[in-house]
């Protein structure tokens, strides 16, 4: 019998593909040359000539250090949070295989890199924000909760949206502003941290905008909005997509107004969501 995971010029991966499960065998060639030229996009990426993670290291274990001194972290926490691996966020990519062309699906495994703690860490802080509009659903359970009793004419339409490449689209200084103003308006997450709001919002630009990942030995940065596979990203973008849709809903005519509208964000990351997948690459790959 052929073993195609002897064969070095093959790709193999057994992953759940967006739409199902399936077994997605590629030529290694051609996902290198596709990874490499989504990567040359100079107005997303840029390549970097030096690892940036001991600047970045540095300025954490600074913030941190003061946490701490200010007794806003307890000591345990200081330890857990601070950045004893150095290791380089890893991108892949997984194949869209029900989309036309099969179109990649970034990854960045976040887990182990110098902010990936202090990311859930934050995680853990904004979580308590999320989900407190009419328009959100966690999930298709969630959803069909909610249309149960839902009257449906015989002229209605149902519309569904796709925001492409969220967390790339989020953009960071603009969903600060709007995290600042929730964690001033609903304080809830307070019962879970002593830390100010300031103190929160200068780990959230460190995180979000520590952007760089490794593809092939070379080190690049993503230019803007949020960084891929940090598990703080989701709930960012959750919340950037709950004030986008906030003043158009509210201030539509009420003949032009849905009768309907929910929302779904996954709020697991991608490094979380396909952990057992981009290790069995690393394998393949490296």
């Amino acid at each position: 019998m052929f073993d195609l995971k002897k064969n070095q010029s093959i790709l193999f991966l057994i992953l759940p593909a967006d739409k199902g499960r399936a077994t997605v065998v590629l030529d290694k060639d051609d996902y290198e040359k596709k990874v490499s030229d989504m990567l040359g996009d100079r107005k997303t990426y840029e390549e970097l000539k030096k690892d940036p993670m001991p600047v970045y290291k540095r300025k954490l274990v600074s913030v941190l250090t003061r946490l701490k001194d200010e007794d806003k972290i307890s000591n345990d926490m200081y330890f857990h949070l601070y950045p004893t691996s150095e290791k380089i966020p890893q991108l892949y990519c997984l194949p869209k295989i029900h989309k036309k062309d099969v179109p990649f699906r970034s990854i960045v495994d976040y887990t182990g890199s110098i902010g990936y703690n202090t990311s859930q860490f934050l995680a853990d802080i904004l979580s308590p924000l999320i989900g407190n509009t009419e328009h959100f659903v966690k999930n298709s359970r969630h959803l069909a909760e909610e249309i149960a009793n839902l009257e449906v004419d015989t002229d209605d339409i149902l519309i569904s949206h796709d925001v492409v490449s969220l967390f790339t689209n989020t953009p960071v200084k603009e969903s600060l502003d709007i995290i600042r103003i929730n964690l001033e308006q609903n304080q809830v997450w307070k019962d879970t941290t002593l830390l100010e709001i300031e103190d929160i919002m200068e780990l959230l630009e460190f995180t979000l905008t520590t952007t760089y990942f490794s593809f092939r030995g070379q080190i690049y940065r993503q230019k803007f909005c949020t960084a891929m596979g940090s598990p703080v990203s989701p709930l960012v973008a959750n919340m950037f997509m709950e004030h986008l849709e906030q003043k158009p809903y509210s201030t539509a005519p009420v003949e032009l107004k849905p009768k309907i509208w929910k929302r779904y964000v996954d709020l697991r990351s991608g490094e979380k969501r396909f952990r057992g997948h981009t290790r069995r690459f690393s394998q393949q790959l490296g």
